[in-house]
Formats: structure tokens, C-alpha cells, sequence
């Protein structure tokens, strides 16, 4: 698997007070695993504090090398500098890891998660037992390409996923990614899932996780946002990067029918407004709104016609 090495450093004379911050931040950027190391050969001097010498730290990380990478890279480094005093993205580059100690390494960040007051996430190399019979327990492997369930833009759309399944037929997951919407579906009571993901490793996660679930009924294809999709659905769910749901509105009366909810996710606040005004556009009305820190999750009605642009 390709990954590229993110390596961030900062001038701070406090980051040891931010670290929590830090740590929040880029969880929320489905960052789990990182190094944060002191430079001790880059430290710059502050004259107007009496020569005060600031630490010079590097943040490390690692993301998947696909189209949505350099777009994550800044929205992570906007928001961490916002804690600190001044950041520089001083490398990028390119690192094969598929190593068994990093996977190791991976496994020991995700844990059984609550994600609503019904649904709970585990990793498929942990036992857990249900509380009650009516939680739904969705054991997962998702690889270290694909999230866990834990995201907030990800819980968001669970939450929305649990307000409007009740007597739906059939669910698109757009960026299905380890299948976690789908398999969520499909134990609310959807009969059907189909997923795409422009990830070619995508299908045989998803087929694993379903297995683990005692699943059927669902489909997963290998291409670019809808595609390869023939067909309408009763709900439409998208958890990508914004400036991808915008390029998305363009063909999605594709697969929606009048009554079609859509729930999209991974929308930063600051760009919100943006993106009503483009659904608007498309004849799509807004029906519902969650928000979690400085994310949003927006569920729309279909109603696109023939005129729309």
C-alpha cells in the first residue's frame, strides 16, 4: 500500500499545553497514529524575548496517497496552526508501508467505540458482548487505508442513518471506503447496499466486513463517484471531502428518485454555505442538520429535474 509520510513542523513555546488539541485535531481528521518529536537542530531564535530560544517540533504522520491527499494536508495544517504560533509544512513524501509491526502499531488506536446510543463499533480482533439486545454490534477490519467508523463526519452520518432508514429499500454509499455505512444499513433493516469507491482495495475490505457481519445483499464497485451506477436508490449517503460532494451534485439526479434522501457528510462549517447554495441549484431541499465541532452533516431531499444546472 502506498502512503505518503506527512511530516509538519512547528516553532511553539507551548506546545506541550496544546497537545490534547493537537491529538483532537487530527483524530478528526481520522489521524490516529503519529509522531510528535523535538528537533533540537531547527530551533530559531525569538530576539525580542531575550535571544528565548522556541522548541522546534515535527508532527509525523501518514495518509493514503490518493486524489483527496493534498487537500487534507492543508485543511490539518490550517487547523493545527491555528493552536500554535507559527507552522511550516517543510516535507511530503512518498513511503511504502505494509509492514506487520506498522499494522500492529494501527490496531492498538482503534478501539470498541459507542457511536450512538444503539450502535457500537468493534475491531474484529476484539470479543465484545452486546449490553442489551437491542444494540447493534458492527465488527469491523477496516485496513489502515480506510476509516473506522469513529470519524466525526463518519458518527454523523450513522446518526442520520438511524433517523431515516425506517421503511427504505435500498441504500448508495459513495465513498464506501471499509463498507461501515453499508454494513450499519443493512443491520437497521435496509435490504439492500451497494457501495463505490475509487480505492481498488475497497471491494475486498468490504466483502471481509460483511463476512465478519453475517451480511449479504450488497454490492461494491470500483470507479468514481457514481459512474458506474445504474440505478436509483431510496437514500444516497456521502462521506467525502467537500469539493468532492460539489462535483458530485453534478450527476446526482443520476441515482436519486424524488423522494430520495441524501445524506452528506465531511463538510467543514466554513464551507457550508457554499454547498447549500450548489444544492439549492440542484432542486435539493435541506430537511435535516447535525453538527459535531467543526464539522456538518446535511440530509436533502431529491427533487432534481431535467432544468436543473
Amino acid at each position: 500500500m502506498i502512503l505518503k509520510k506527512i511530516k509538519i513542523s512547528y516553532y511553539s513555546d507551548f506546545l506541550e499545553k496544546t497537545k490534547d488539541k493537537i491529538v483532537k485535531v487530527l483524530n478528526e481528521f481520522g489521524v490516529f497514529s503519529f509522531e510528535l518529536v523535538e528537533d533540537f537542530t531547527n530551533n530559531k531564535l525569538d530576539y525580542d524575548v531575550n535571544e528565548y530560544k522556541l522548541d522546534t517540533w515535527e508532527i509525523i504522520f501518514y495518509l493514503p496517497n490518493n486524489r483527496f491527499l493534498q487537500d487534507k494536508i492543508n485543511q490539518i495544517n490550517k487547523r493545527l496552526s491555528d493552536l500554535l504560533d507559527e507552522s511550516e509544512l517543510i516535507e511530503i513524501y512518498e513511503a511504502i508501508l505494509d509492514t506487520d509491526s506498522y499494522k500492529d502499531e494501527w490496531k492498538k488506536s482503534f478501539i470498541t467505540t459507542k457511536i450512538t446510543d444503539r450502535i457500537t463499533v468493534n475491531p474484529s480482533w476484539l470479543n465484545y458482548e452486546k449490553e442489551n439486545e437491542d444494540e447493534i454490534v458492527i465488527n469491523i477490519d477496516p485496513s489502515i487505508a480506510f476509516g473506522t467508523g469513529t470519524h466525526e463526519t463518519t458518527s454523523l452520518c450513522i446518526d442520520m442513518l438511524q433517523k431515516y432508514s425506517d421503511d427504505k429499500e435500498e441504500i448508495l454509499d459513495i465513498g464506501c471506503g471499509s463498507g461501515i455505512l453499508m454494513l450499519i444499513a443493512r443491520k437497521l433493516g435496509i435490504k439492500y447496499a451497494e457501495g463505490i469507491d475509487i480505492d481498488k482495495n475497497c471491494k475486498e475490505v468490504v466483502e471481509t466486513n460483511f463476512k465478519l457481519n453475517n451480511l449479504d445483499n450488497y454490492s461494491v464497485k470500483i470507479g468514481n463517484l457514481v459512474d458506474k451506477i445504474d440505478k436509483t436508490f431510496d437514500i444516497v449517503v456521502s462521506n467525502i471531502l467537500v469539493d468532492v460532494l460539489e462535483h458530485l451534485l453534478e450527476d446526482i439526479k443520476k441515482v436519486i428518485k424524488k423522494d430520495t434522501i441524501l445524506i452528506f457528510s465531511g463538510i467543514l462549517k466554513e464551507k457550508e454555505v457554499r454547498f447549500l447554495e450548489k444544492a439549492k441549484k440542484k432542486n435539493l431541499v435541506l430537511i435535516d442538520r447535525k453538527e459535531k465541532n467543526a464539522w456538518v452533516s446535511l440530509v436533502f431531499k431529491g427533487g432534481i429535474d431535467d432544468n436543473s444546472n
